[in-house]
């Protein structure tokens, strides 16, 4: 803060770290702003009155016999005409919200308070000639420390000036010595306490506006531990099961009655742990399934889980069909994805990669298992069938069962290579399929 009107309060700032004490004096000041415009209309309000029984005064002659009711009179007119320029300008000039509170909205402020305690040091001098008061003064003081929020330095500046100039004003205007050593004595006493009283008002708004930020700062953290939270989340469920714990609390079970269960495996996978460097492995298949995410992810499938070199996805689950072609599709760019990176990933283990899919569509139970490291998971049998098929394919083939079969061959954008039956215990046979998507024919003219 290079202000030297900012650097002029910091030292009564203290309280208030120094990368906040400038929007702490923008607050403070919006605040005081409005205040002054509001003390202003209701200075200008009372003297109306106020001049209504400056002319019963002049009418009953008090004018002539003591001077000090015309003097008051003229210091009711300052007042007035200083009040309607002072709401003029605040008006015109007022500030849309803290942020854009400038110096300039901040010496208004300055002026207009120093404008009252001068004033109401004017009056009270004055009223030494009528009555021998110093009201006026004091309740000004009172009123400013109570109302506007100022800086140690700054109320002290204000509150001396003030004081000086009423301590002149009293000397030329009181001849009673007794009265005027009371008057001293007294008048200091009020701008002592009304300081002080200032001080604590300040040190009040200060502390406010530290507990704010601090409440702010809590609530930023709590909001910042949340949304990782549901970060991590989401990465351990499906995002419509994220929503539905933060909404309800953990979904009851959901039986689908068309769901598309996939499983991708890597042939051979324990030879080439067993003879390969393990952090090198880990790399591969992180590296793999990070790419599998991407091509689920285009799709709007589900990942659901990996089992070492396994990964598992699903279709249907949150959709209103099995989004089988989805899952087909997606089970296509993963092999693409795979045999891309076939050179790479031999050259870095000395094993040759490839992948085998299983796909199977039908109906399955979903639900949140477990409280302890708990897992969204799918049971049934075509989570078995998909599995079997997987097992039962070859590398870098897609194998499919009679229910995908009959899917996908009325949509005319795939062969499906019949392939026979796949035993399964306890189950009827399960004919099966590889999938491949159809060849674009490629046609040519040949000139005669």
């Amino acid at each position: 803060m290079t202000n030297p009107v900012v650097r002029f309060w910091q030292n009564s700032l203290k309280a208030i770290p120094p990368d906040e004490r400038f929007p702490f004096l923008q607050q403070v000041y919006f605040t005081n702003y409005y205040r002054a415009r509001i003390f202003a209309i209701a200075l200008l309000v009372i003297h109306f009155f106020v001049m209504y029984v400056d002319f019963q005064h002049r009418e009953s002659g008090l004018w002539v016999l003591m001077p000090g009711y015309s003097y008051l009179f003229y210091l009711h007119v300052v007042i007035q005409v200083a009040m309607i320029l002072f709401i003029v300008v605040m008006t015109i000039a007022k500030p849309a919200n803290p942020d854009s509170v400038r110096i300039s909205h901040i010496l208004t402020v300055l002026l207009f308070v120093f404008f009252i305690l001068i004033w109401a040091a004017s009056v009270s001098s004055v009223d030494q000639m009528i009555q021998g008061m110093i009201t006026v003064y004091v309740i000004a003081l009172f009123g400013v420390g109570v109302a506007f929020y100022f800086s140690g330095a700054t109320s002290f500046l204000l509150y001396l000036l003030a004081h000086v100039y009423f301590m002149v004003g009293i000397s030329h205007t009181q001849p009673n010595q007794n009265i005027l050593v009371s008057h001293y004595l007294n008048g200091t006493a009020a701008v002592v306490v009304a300081w002080v009283l200032s001080r604590l008002v300040f040190s009040s708004r200060a502390k406010e506006f530290l507990d704010t930020k601090t409440i702010e700062r809590q609530n930023r953290e709590i909001e910042e531990a949340k949304e990782k939270t549901e970060s991590i989340l989401k990465n351990i469920l499906p995002e419509n099961i994220v929503r539905q714990i933060n909404g309800s609390g953990y979904p009851p079970p959901q039986y689908n009655s068309s769901t598309t269960i996939v499983f991708a495996d890597f042939v051979s996978f324990y030879k080439i742990a067993e003879t390969s460097d393990a952090r090198e492995v880990l790399k591969i298949l992180e590296e793999m399934f990070n790419s599998f995410d991407g091509c689920v992810r285009r799709h709007n499938l589900e990942k659901l889980k990996t089992i070492g070199d396994c990964y598992m996805f699903a279709g249907g689950l949150f959709a209103e069909d099995n989004q089988l072609e989805e899952a087909v599709e997606a089970s296509l760019e993963i092999r693409e994805v795979v045999r891309g990176f076939s050179d790479d990933l031999r050259s870095r283990t000395g094993h040759d990669w490839a992948l085998r899919i299983g796909i199977h569509t039908g109906p399955a139970i979903t639900g949140i298992i477990g409280t302890w490291r708990f897992i969204y998971d799918v049971w049934g049998p075509t989570v078995n069938i998909a599995s079997r098929l997987e097992a039962a394919s070859l590398p870098h083939k897609i194998n499919v069962s009679q229910q995908v079969y009959e899917i996908l061959r009325r949509t005319n954008k795939y062969t499906l290579e019949p392939r026979g039956a796949l035993a399964i215990k306890n189950m009827q046979a399960v004919e099966m399929y590889f999938v491949e998507r159809k060849k674009e024919k490629v046609t040519a003219d040949h000139p005669l």
